[in-house]
């Protein structure tokens, strides 16, 4: 190639721009604690940065309060961890699905009924419905499966599974 070509194609290249896809998310859920059957509500907020095509790795931060049912205690319960989102072509258009796995750490707070905490691995299946771009609609349901258990409160009580179903709002990028 001579000299004044490559000096011509630099000149003529366009601005290159590089594609950062992105999710971040705010979500409300009901959820029902078994082994330690507990209701409540849990306000979770993440995000998730694409890594390839179909895959997303990100955080989550989650604070729960919940009531076990054979006790008077309130709890509150705040955790968080790392997540990996697998997010497929399909559907195609306003809609979005993806299924989410990762690990994490709940930390478990009373009054009275001492503390504790125990690590969980989520298993989530979840939707999209875009607004306006970027904005869109989020549904999950999912299921917390909870082990290591430590400290005053889990002396006598596990909470085995949380299963949750969540809406919200977010931004997809």
């Amino acid at each position: 190639m001579n000299k004044k070509a490559l000096l011509v194609g630099l000149l003529l290249a366009g601005e290159g721009h590089a594609q950062v896809h992105y999710d971040l998310g705010a979500l409300a859920s009901f959820q029902q604690r078994v082994g330690n059957v507990a209701e409540g509500g849990a306000l979770t907020l993440d995000g998730h940065v694409a890594v390839f095509p179909l895959l997303r790795v990100g955080a989550w931060v989650t604070g729960e309060v919940s009531k076990p049912i054979d006790a008077g205690v309130l709890r509150e319960i705040v955790g968080g961890g790392l997540r990996v989102k697998i997010v497929p072509p399909w559907p195609r258009g306003v809609w979005r699905a993806w299924v989410a796995t990762g690990f994490g750490y709940d930390g478990v707070i009373t009054d009275g009924a001492g503390g504790g905490g125990f690590f969980e691995i989520p298993a989530i299946v979840g939707a999209s419905y875009r607004i306006r771009k970027p904005l869109v609609f989020l549904m999950e349901l999912g299921a917390r499966f909870g082990f290591g258990f430590w400290g005053s409160y889990y002396e006598k009580n596990n909470d085995v599974v949380s299963l949750t179903l969540s809406i919200g709002f977010g931004i997809d990028g």
